[in-house]
């Protein structure tokens, strides 16, 4: 019987058989990406047959196998040298070259990185000539935590997809599984987002029957790959499911600790101070010699964030300090790579006031971000040139959308150089965002929401078939990318785009009205690159899903905000703790009978050099970079001291504020309102909250939901604005509404245009019959005042009755009326 066969059966190998080595390297190995409890024991066995000579090839080999399966760290370098000699002086010249590769992999922990890849390099020769695969996975693998941190993604990228040849090639679902996730982190760092985490989702998905550790490193990635994106929320599921491990045997200590470094940063910004101090103290118990200085700088940034949290921004400053010293240690390469770290830099050096500071951050991540796009684009560019064509088919399998079939993000870049460097018709690229698709997977399901991109990439390849040359493209969830030759002109393409959601969709026995925010950059004038086009198209998109347009051309000016605009961002927080934003109130008016039926609150800013800001020059902005809410929370704490003081002086009269986007969207709102009705002793029913239509629509099911729970506590709701909206009659009717306010576009002159005059009858109408009372904005003479009356509109306001006043002066106003 073969000693293979005994083994199965539990007897030990006989160590005089000098191949005996390869085999319980082999076995070891395997069982190490089951579980290390399975490698243990595999080890144990083995342990227990190698006899008495220490010197022996498998004695040596099983010591190696001894140092790899414990946790790796700069101290394990030295161990792997000795091994290294010892395994060259037996003669096992196979072994000596894994122990040297794993010497050099280990030795970047102190910091060395670059003298690490240089000794590596030179060992590549002999690593090649390694006939075993295994045994040439193993000492190649290394070469993806060197290129990680020196920061090379074309060399990460070409190892990688190595790796995955040779496991593929042995046909083992671990190694496989080990070597797609090792892919997914080299697309990630070649700029394939999409790519990436569809690639490591799958190794989640499949990998159940193989070791923890090789899901706990996806699930490491993809919590990195989200936290780069800003998908804050995206995070905390891996966090829950996976933080803390009970059993940490057989993990990559490295993914381990960054894993908990970054869970520390995500929850401080998510406000849960509990779970990031558990984090924190998770990494601070590591010794520090096993830290990387990637983990070090994450380690030090999170505490700062936890710090500045607790409302300690003395102790938040020296640890900023401390972590942007530490990226100091960084190579050039990894800086870019990484470039994420400095726009956390940037945000929380704002959230302390240290704005010159924060400024000089956040252009170093500019900076770094238009450095790691050129780096990618080199990256996949080098692959191109040195990988076979196995290799470059292998890659186009993560390069294509598997819910559409349509090309991804990747391959719309790398087919969009192409078309750039055989100088055809200049491309016109065009980004779309589906309107409302959030609603539509809410109300018919997420079957039919795929079934729905399906119909759309279908309807985008049959409306771009008239072009000789087109790309199309998903590139992100509900967001598709076209580019067309612009030979035929920017209004014939205008067109096509106006057309291809002019008739509904019919997807699985539903009609389906889609239509969409529409983003165009044009080359060269606004790019000679793919990504740059692509680029730009994404902010002329951002610009239009908030104009809703639906049509922006990309133009130089949205790319920066003006200098004043940056200038005064930077003092809002100042200006909500000094008090040195106004509330102005303007009256509404009953149109039958002259009654004053509820004020608008309208904010100003006395800024103490540049003297009254109005709203337009730092709401927009300030909705933007997210900074709003605390200015709505200002706005409703002095709305409800006023009504307070109203009741207190017999006049009680209803306030209306204006909410955003980012207010609605919080989870917290509503316990914001409980609380300021408390701290104030306002009335809830005093207080009338105006959502957009637009508002309202972008997200209907969510925002529906939230109105619902805010009106049970007493407050009324007013929809703001509108007419400019794509109101859906089947979710107005839905919304818990007391109020209709007609945008001032259909009152202007409305007497002079019978068009205009119906749009607004019918609004009027539309409130009345869904039981709504209806105020029109900006009636400003008395023509326009007239016809309201006659329309049947039931209040208006407006400057030609009264215009904005300041608190005291609307009290005595209104006192005098009354």
């Amino acid at each position: 019987m073969s000693r293979p066969a005994r083994m199965a059966r539990g007897s030990a190998p006989a160590a005089a058989d000098a191949a005996w080595h390869a085999v319980a390297f082999r076995e070891i190995w395997q069982a190490r990406l089951i579980g290390m409890d399975q490698a243990q024991r595999e080890l144990e066995r083995w342990r227990a047959a190698q006899g008495d000579d220490p010197g022996s090839l498998l004695a040596l080999r099983l010591d190696l196998m001894t140092v790899r399966l414990a946790p790796q760290g700069v101290q394990a370098s030295p161990r792997y040298l000795e091994l290294a000699a010892r395994l060259q002086a037996s003669g096992d010249r196979d072994g000596a070259v894994i122990a040297s590769s794993l010497a050099m992999g280990t030795a970047a922990y102190g910091g060395d990185v670059l003298k690490a890849v240089a000794t590596f390099e030179q060992l590549l020769p002999e690593i090649d000539k390694l006939a075993d695969p295994l045994e040439r996975s193993v000492a190649l693998w290394p070469a993806l935590y060197l290129y990680q941190t020196l920061g090379n993604p074309a060399a990460y990228l070409r190892h990688a997809n190595q790796l995955l040849v040779l496991a593929r090639s042995m046909g083992h679902k671990g190694m496989c599984e080990a070597a797609s996730a090792n892919l997914g982190i080299a697309l990630y760092l070649a700029g394939d987002e999409l790519a990436a985490l569809r690639v490591l989702k799958g190794v989640l998905d499949s990998s159940g029957g193989v070791g923890g550790w090789i899901r706990f490193s996806a699930v490491a990635c993809l919590a990195g790959i989200h936290h780069a994106l800003g998908n804050f929320d995206k995070v905390l599921p891996l966090l829950s499911a996976w933080a803390f491990p009970s059993r940490q045997a057989g993990l990559d200590p490295e993914a381990v600790n960054q894993f908990h470094a970054l869970g520390a940063e995500v929850h401080a910004r998510l406000g849960r101070l509990d779970d990031a101090r558990r984090c924190l103290a998770f990494v601070e118990q590591v010794p520090p010699p096993q830290r990387s200085y990637d983990v070090r700088c994450q380690l030090a940034l999170s505490r700062a964030m936890y710090l500045q949290a607790l409302g300690q921004p003395a102790q938040a400053r020296l640890a900023l300090d401390e972590a942007v010293q530490l990226s100091a240690f960084f190579s050039a390469s990894h800086r870019v790579l990484d470039s994420h770290y400095w726009r956390s830099f940037a945000q929380l050096a704002r959230d302390l006031g240290d704005w010159q500071a924060a400024y000089g951050h956040l252009d170093r991540y500019r900076e770094l971000e238009q450095q790691k796009k050129t780096l990618a684009s080199e990256a996949r560019r080098m692959v191109q040139l040195e990988s076979g064509a196995a290799d470059i088919a292998m890659l186009d399998e993560f390069r294509r959308d598997p819910l559409t079939g349509l090309a991804n993000r990747e391959q719309m870049r790398v087919l969009g150089d192409e078309w750039l460097a055989r100088q055809r018709a200049e491309p016109v690229v065009l980004m779309l965002n589906l309107r409302r698709f959030n609603a539509i997977n809410e109300a018919l399901g997420h079957e039919v929401g795929d079934a729905v991109l399906v119909a759309v990439a279908d309807r985008l390849r049959a409306a771009t078939a008239v072009f000789g040359l087109a790309l199309v493209a998903r590139v992100y969830a509900d967001q598709f990318a076209l580019a067309v030759p612009r030979d035929d002109g920017d209004a014939s393409i205008r067109q096509l785009a106006a057309t291809i959601f002019a008739a509904p969709l019919s997807v699985r026995g539903h009609l389906v009205d889609i239509s969409a925010a529409w983003g165009v950059a044009m080359a060269p004038a606004h790019g000679t690159a793919m990504q740059q086009l692509m680029s730009n198209a994404e902010i002329a998109l951002h610009q239009d899903r908030q104009s809703g347009t639906g049509w922006t051309l990309f133009s130089p000016q949205l790319r920066k905000a003006s200098a004043r605009q940056l200038s005064l961002v930077s003092e809002l927080r100042r200006a909500a703790q000094e008090d040195e934003f106004e509330l102005l109130l303007q009256p509404k008016f009953a149109l039958a009978d002259d009654r004053v039926t509820g004020a608008e609150a309208l904010i100003r800013w006395n800024h103490p050099a540049r003297g009254t800001v109005p709203p337009v020059e730092f709401i927009p902005f300030a909705e933007d970079i997210g900074a709003i809410r605390g200015i709505t929370d200002w706005v409703l704490r002095r709305a409800m001291q006023i009504t307070r003081e109203l009741q207190q002086a017999r006049l009680a009269c209803q306030i209306a504020v204006n909410v955003s986007a980012h207010d609605i969207a919080a989870a917290g709102f509503g316990e914001t309102l409980q609380r300021l009705l408390a701290e104030t002793g306002a009335r809830a029913t005093d207080i009338r909250l105006e959502l957009t239509e637009s508002v309202v629509m972008n997200d209907p099911q969510q925002v529906a939901g939230r109105m619902r729970d805010i009106s049970a506590m007493g407050f009324e709701w007013s929809i703001d604005d509108f007419g400019t909206g794509q109101s859906s009659l089947s979710y107005l009717h839905r919304l818990p509404l007391h109020e209709l306010k007609i945008d001032r576009s259909f009152v202007r002159n409305a007497g002079d245009s019978k068009a205009t005059i119906t749009l607004l009858k019918a609004a009027i109408d539309l409130g009345a019959n869904l039981g709504l009372s209806t105020v029109a904005e900006g009636a400003e003479t008395q023509q326009e005042w007239d016809l309201l009356r006659q329309l049947g509109c039931d209040a208006a306001q407006g400057w030609l009755r009264a215009r904005p006043m300041a608190v005291d002066a609307f009290l005595r106003w209104l006192a005098a009326r009354r």
